[in-house]
């Protein structure tokens, strides 16, 4: 059982940082996947965050321009998304306009969705084209809620790519108030003091 199931979707340009980032952890971190004829792929996470089990369906949504009159329907009831551009390939930025507001333009409430920017950096330092200074002015130029670089040969910040999305999604769309395993416990710990209580009245009643 989970406290909170979330859909994101991870969108910018097909570039090979994007694609290595699906192919080496999404494919090796997730469970299960749809055909990429769709221009889309589908995968399931699960990740604890703050004691709360979340559920993630990562919606990772292919930059082929023959795909995009499809996108709609893959951001409906999205709750987060993850720009995704490689940090080796300055032209990966350019749609970064086209994204956001094909993005914006179907939300309801663009306030409760939030976006990061995730920048993909390449083994060796020569092939970087975009800073780590430029993709935080990125994020607060476009009014993103955050920044991150990822690398994919280290695995560095994945993980916690995802925990930090999820963080914001919980706090704008706060689930039950307290997790499931908690309430658990707790239900537990009830019923032994009702079997305790139970337990001392039949002992009295016997004496008598």
């Amino acid at each position: 059982m989970y406290d909170a199931n979330f859909k994101i979707i991870l969108f910018g340009d097909d570039t090979e940082g994007k694609r290595a980032l699906t192919d080496n952890y999404m494919i090796n971190l997730f469970s299960s996947s749809q055909a990429d004829t769709l221009g889309v792929d589908f995968e399931v996470k699960s990740l604890k965050v703050n004691d709360f089990k979340i559920k993630l369906q990562v919606w990772d949504i292919s930059g082929e321009g023959r795909f995009r009159d499809m996108l709609p329907n893959y951001i409906s009831h999205s709750r987060g998304g993850l720009f995704v551009y490689d940090a080796s390939e300055k032209a990966s930025l350019t749609d970064i306009d086209f994204w956001l507001s094909l993005i914006k333009k179907e939300l309801i409430e663009e306030e409760l969705f939030p976006i990061l920017a995730v920048g993909i950096i390449p083994e060796a330092i020569n092939q970087r084209q975009v800073t780590s200074e430029e993709g935080k002015i990125l994020a607060d130029l476009y009014g993103l809620d955050g920044f991150v670089e990822c690398s994919v040969a280290s695995g560095r910040n994945v993980e916690s790519m995802f925990e930090t999305i999820s963080k914001l999604m919980l706090e704008r769309s706060p689930p039950p108030s307290e997790p499931v395993v908690a309430k658990k416990k707790r239900k537990m710990k009830g019923n032994g003091l009702l079997v305790k209580k139970k337990g001392k009245k039949e002992k009295i009643k016997h004496h008598e």
